[in-house]
């Protein structure tokens, strides 16, 4: 019987799904299949608990996220 790790999708060793680091790709290519299955899981129902995202422009969308990052600096 095999053990699978808990792995979640706020670890901060995987700090992108869309452009992961050299050690992002190595924690993931780490994983079981039944592990890659239960962090994609966890990431999409974390995105369906989300909510609904706002009706905007993607002109709107952009100023609101930029201007959020330079709150952030």
């Amino acid at each position: 019987m095999s053990t699978t790790k808990t792995i979640g999708v706020s670890d901060p060793k995987i700090s992108s799904t869309v452009f992961p680091t050299d050690e992002g790709m190595k924690l993931w290519n780490s994983l079981t299949p039944e592990e890659r299955q239960a962090f994609i899981i966890e990431a999409e129902e974390n995105g369906f608990q989300s909510g609904v995202a706002p009706a905007e422009s993607v002109e709107e969308r952009l100023a609101r996220v930029r201007a959020e990052a330079a709150n952030d600096i």
